[in-house]
């Protein structure tokens, strides 16, 4: 469980980056540098993600720009989305407006 909880805190560190910021989601779970829970449930959620149009939209922490072109952004971060949020390292909540963006720590 500590082990997790520093892992979220590294992360949350990690993804307030502009350039980290820019994520691309990878099907090798092994190349991914994290694994992803994709929830409906905002409490479960310790990051409310809000997806930009492009890399040069990203403001603030919890913005992300998901890579459509991943030749081009070989930087961006790998994630493997996970079926279980059990198996995650990230459990993300997508919301609707740029202002509710946030990593809760």
């Amino acid at each position: 469980m500590l082990f997790r909880i520093l892992l979220m805190l590294l992360s949350g560190l990690y993804l307030n980056t502009s350039s980290a910021q820019s994520v691309k989601f990878i099907k090798n779970q092994y190349q991914a540098k994290y694994r992803v829970f994709i929830t409906n449930n905002p409490k479960e959620a310790n990051q409310w993600i809000y997806k930009v149009p492009g890399p040069t939209d990203i403001r603030k922490p919890g913005e992300w720009y998901i890579v459509k072109n991943q030749q081009l952004f070989r930087d961006a971060v790998s994630l493997f989305k996970v079926n279980k949020k059990d198996e995650a390292d990230i459990i993300v909540y997508y919301v609707s407006t740029r202002d509710s963006a946030k990593i809760i720590q």
